[in-house]
């Protein structure tokens, strides 16, 4: 009985059945005594070449490029004579018959052989046919069910994969522009956009670690891989507007060493199921070299080395000194070229820990020092650190961040205090305590503050909590240090970045 196959199936096809094939027109040529078409179905990066009786582009012009078609007939061997053998195959199909599913005319956009990168960015609802991005979408589905796999059958229990919410009021990144979510009753450019569907303004999300503390408090491990949006005015090859961000979360930790140990083994885990898998080894034939699959075995090393940020500080003086960027007087972060920088020194991935508090989000874990002890009215000391850690890829930089998170609800709003993140706070300098712990309306708070949009993440300390920790992977980063394509673009089905928008 004739069956429907994939065409990675019939490519490795080893005998002459008759079968069915369905697939999108790539190539179509005509001889005197036959006709050739090259199709994909998104199976395989590798079309399979048919051939049939020939027909005559003035007599079905239906036949053309981008047409949906299905195909019947017998695969024949690989060493089977072709009247256009132009294309190097394992297996040819000889057509009995053919069925044209979808037309498309003349004006197929990706008629033309070679589309831009640009075209293909501004067509994302056409670029999954090709067999270069649909090779891109199995090989992110093969990340993504890896990463299911190995939270699910974790030896120490289950993380548990949990949905977050996509609209918030909560500002999770400080500095970071957000994309407002307000209403309109008409679809119509013209019409005013109100806030009256909440009460008030909300937000897309930007980061997923907010909501996620929510859920670890009642689940002890969990994950998700959830999508953020960030409205930074970039058109970097490292940032989209809407991504996809992997949080993972931990409860009872108080050292950073289980994330070490957590992210170590998440991403060897996703590589040594590329090795085996049909996306992952298409990917490195793909590559043409062995530069891609020397990054892997990177990831598959033991021993990642960790230096704080003020040994990477010190490491990194050279570099500034040559360049004239040697600022006084406050704490300079790690840019990206001394994030790549820091990487060929180890010629490995590194964690770069303790971040300063003065650099790091309120939520960070404050470490063994006293906050307190810093007197009023100033700014966190450069010597004081957070109880947090990047993870820095050879060649591309930061993919990854995490720590301990803040359990104590006094070093929290004293933090707060501390970056002028309280709203209703007074002018001038910082009180030097916090208000009791009996303080009305909140714990810790002067007359006069507020949390307001971050009063329920506060709860989360007010009412019961516990050391925990967690960190948080740009989806779209690591896929892009996976496959070593030079932009996010290319790994996510519709990218979104500063002025494109499309479909």
């Amino acid at each position: 009985m004739d069956r429907r196959v994939p065409i990675k199936v019939a490519l490795e096809a080893t005998t002459l059945d008759e079968i069915i094939i369905c697939g999108t027109v790539q190539d179509v040529q005509h001889s005197g005594e036959c006709t050739a078409i090259t199709i994909n179905d998104g199976s395989t990066i590798s079309s399979i070449q048919a051939r049939m009786p020939a027909v005559r582009p003035d007599n079905d012009s239906s036949l053309s490029l981008g047409a949906t078609i299905q195909l019947q007939g017998r695969l024949e061997p690989r060493e089977a004579t072709s009247c256009l053998s132009h294309q190097k195959q394992q297996a040819t199909l000889n057509v009995k018959d053919f069925t044209i599913v979808g037309p498309a005319d003349s004006a197929f956009p990706l008629s033309h052989r070679q589309p831009s990168p640009e075209f293909l960015h501004l067509n994302p609802h056409l670029r999954i046919r090709t067999p270069q991005y649909a090779l891109m979408a199995r090989f992110r589905s093969t990340v993504v069910s890896t990463l299911a796999n190995l939270f699910d059958t974790h030896p120490d229990g289950p993380f548990y994969q949990v949905h977050l919410p996509m609209l918030t009021w909560t500002d999770c990144e400080g500095g970071a522009e957000v994309f407002a979510a307000p209403t309109q009753r008409s679809k119509r450019a013209d019409k005013e956009m109100t806030d009256t569907y909440f009460g008030s303004r909300k937000y897309l999300n930007v980061s997923a670690v907010f909501h996620a503390e929510a859920f670890v408090q009642g689940l002890d491990r969990i994950w998700t891989l959830s999508p953020c949006w960030r409205a930074e005015r970039t058109d970097s090859s490292r940032h989209l507007a809407e991504f996809w961000m992997l949080e993972v979360a931990m409860n009872y930790i108080v050292s950073l060493e289980p994330l070490f140990d957590l992210m170590e083994e998440t991403l060897r885990s996703i590589v040594s199921r590329l090795k085996t898998s049909p996306p992952g080894q298409e990917i490195l034939a793909q590559s043409r070299s062995d530069e891609l699959l020397q990054r892997w075995d990177r990831l598959l090393s033991p021993n990642w080395p960790r230096i704080t940020f003020a040994e990477a500080t010190k490491l990194l003086e050279p570099l500034r000194a040559a360049k004239g960027n040697t600022p006084a007087g406050r704490v300079q972060d790690v840019t990206p070229e001394e994030e790549k920088y820091l990487c060929d020194h180890f010629n490995s991935p590194v964690f770069l820990t303790h971040f300063p508090t003065q650099i790091r989000l309120f939520q960070a874990a404050q470490s063994a020092k006293d906050i307190s002890e810093i007197p009023p009215g100033q700014d966190f000391p450069p010597d004081q650190t957070t109880e947090s850690f990047d993870l820095l890829l050879p060649g591309i930089g930061e993919v990854c961040s995490g720590g301990l998170r803040e359990h104590r609800l006094d070093i929290l709003i004293d933090t707060m205090r501390k970056k002028r993140f309280l709203r209703g706070q007074k002018p001038g300098p910082v009180p030097e305590l916090n208000a009791p712990v009996n303080a009305k309306p909140y714990p810790y708070l002067h007359p006069g503050e507020e949390l307001q949009s971050v009063e329920w993440f506060a709860d989360l300390r007010r009412w019961g909590t516990s050391p925990h920790g967690g960190f948080g992977i740009g989806f779209e980063r690591l896929l892009q240090y996976l496959t070593g394509t030079e932009s996010v673009r290319e790994v996510i089905s519709f990218p979104r970045y500063f002025g494109v928008c499309g479909c």
